[in-house]
Formats: C-alpha cells, structure tokens, sequence
C-alpha cells in the first residue's frame, strides 16, 4: 500500500511539474510575440509597441515617418542627402546612411540594430528575408506608388510605429487640403502631362497608374496618358505630339539644363499646344517623381494650383 501510494504521489508530482513548464513555455512564446500585428505586402508582421529605431528604405517611407514625428536611425539616401525635402530634413538631422534605396547594405543596418524596418515591396522583396533576420520588417508599395497606394502605406506605416493618432491627422489635413484644391481646379478643361526629357531625345512620361498623376486625377485633372499596366512610358516627339497635352509639366533634376531652351528651334516641339500656349513648366524631378508620400503631395499643392488655376 505505502509503495502504491509513493508511486502516485511521484507520478503527481511528475504531471504537476510538465503543467507547470508548458505554461511557462505559453507565457514565453506569448512575450515573444507581443507587440503590434501589422498587415503589409509581404505577410503580416508582429513589431514592438512604440518602437524608437526604425530604418527607412525608400524616400516616401522616410518622409511619413519623420510626419509622424520620429527620427530614423538609418535611411537609404543614396548618399543624395540633398534630395531629402527640408521639411523632413529637420526632423531626421542626424540619421546615419545606409546606401542605396535599390541596394541598402545590410551590414550597416544590423549595426543599427533597429527595433522595426520599414521597406519597398518592389525594391526589397528579394532581400526580404534578410531584413526580417536583423529586425521585423514592413514592406509598403511606395517605388511604384499610385495615390491609393501611398495612402494604404501611410495608415499602414502609422500602424507599425503606434502612430496612428498621429497618420489619423495628417491625412485628415491632407484631406481638407485636397477638397480645397478640387473645388478651385473645378471646371478645369483640357489635358496635362508630366514627363522628364532625356539625352537620347526621349521623354519619360509617368502614366495615369504613377503617383502625381493620378493625385492629379484625384484633384479633378483630365490626365493625357492613361494606362493601367504601366507606371511609365517612353515618347519620341512625335508621339507626344499625338498626344499633345494642353500642359505639359517637365520634371528635371537639379543640375539638368533647360529643357525649354534645348527644344526652341525644335519645329515638331513648336507644334506642340502646350508650347504654342505658353503652357510648359519646368518641376523639380525630386519634389514631383522621387517623393512619393502624403507630405510631398502636400507641399506641391500650391504649386499646382498656379500652374492649372490659370487654364479655365
């Protein structure tokens, strides 16, 4: 009898203690995963609350997160730091480069050891998974961003940084911003197109499916070059002259020449109606195709107010 009753009690004591070690198994596997669970384009992703280090890797992400009101430890700048708006230039001062936005280095962003990373679906989709082994990472569609996109992308952004107080107002204010600008650009007719001329006599033009023109689209602008396929298409001359824009918006980088002058003595150029009209305008490639996010938009509404207003 005392035998039976020494094995219960060791059989007891056995089962007691295997409870006791999967609950301490359940409650470290629930620490693990505590945090914010985040849907993005790669998968879903657990990121920690309030996460302070953050690595940025496409220049509309940084320019989001610096609107909500952090500082990134590390941005992909392309070593082109002068290309960062001064908007968010005074929040992220500081901010140590980590290469390229089609190439980051992975080395410098691990010794940063940042608590969340946030990427480009369409540029860091192949190194995905070495981003995740450094820290969780969030992929956005911002490379190849239309409107909608860089919207998702910014509530999704606000969600992984437990900003979304902060994104709830900033895209309040851009909307109010927005019905303001539909209301002055209502009635406006005819056609606008924007488009980079190149050396090889080409102009690189972003379709409706790309991001200023289809913000255009938004505020109400009848855009010229729609396709759902592509963000971009490459036009001679002389399809451009089929098109043949009432406005036509010209991005150039900071040390290109003018393109207006290149083209003067151009006869099928001088046939175009934008030109004949007065109507050509010469942008900064940056502010209006590399900057893709809620902020940059914003800060170019005024400009695009005084170039179409002046079309009724």
């Amino acid at each position: 009898m005392k035998s039976w009753l020494k094995w219960f009690g060791i059989v007891l004591i056995l089962v007691v203690a295997a409870a006791c070690s999967q609950q301490d198994e359940e409650s470290a596997a629930s620490e693990e995963t505590e945090g914010i669970e985040v849907q993005h384009e790669l998968g879903t992703t657990t990121v920690p609350e309030n996460a302070e280090d953050v690595v940025t890797l496409e220049l509309g992400v940084t320019e989001t997160v610096a609107a909500l009101g952090i500082k990134p430890v590390g941005v992909a700048d392309d070593d082109r730091p002068e290309r960062i708006a001064a908007s968010t230039m005074e929040v992220i001062e500081g901010y140590k480069s980590v290469g390229a936005r089609s190439e980051p280095s992975l080395e410098l962003i691990r010794t940063l050891q940042p608590d969340v990373i946030i990427a480009d679906v369409d540029r860091h989709e192949a190194i995905y998974e070495e981003l995740s082994a450094i820290a969780p990472t969030v992929a956005v569609v911002n490379d190849t961003a239309d409107y909608q996109d860089v919207l998702t992308a910014t509530e999704t952004i606000g969600k992984a940084l437990d900003r979304e107080d902060e994104t709830e107002v900033l895209l309040d204010e851009h909307q109010t911003m927005l019905n303001d600008l539909q209301e002055i650009l209502e009635g406006v007719e005819g056609t606008v197109l924007q488009a980079q001329y190149t050396e090889s006599n080409i102009f690189g033009a972003p379709t409706s499916s790309f991001f200023m023109p289809s913000f255009m689209e938004e505020a109400g602008l009848n855009y010229a070059l729609q396709n759902e396929e592509e963000t971009s298409e490459d036009l001679t001359i002389e399809q451009l002259l089929k098109i043949d824009p009432d406005t036509l918006l010209l991005t150039k980088n900071e040390d290109d020449p003018s393109v207006k002058e290149q083209l003067k003595d151009d006869k099928l150029w001088n046939q175009l109606t934008a030109v004949k009209e007065d109507r050509v305008f010469e942008l900064d490639h940056n502010d209006w195709s590399r900057r893709r996010s809620i902020p940059a938009v914003n800060e170019q509404m005024d400009q695009l107010k005084e170039i179409i207003a002046s079309q009724k």
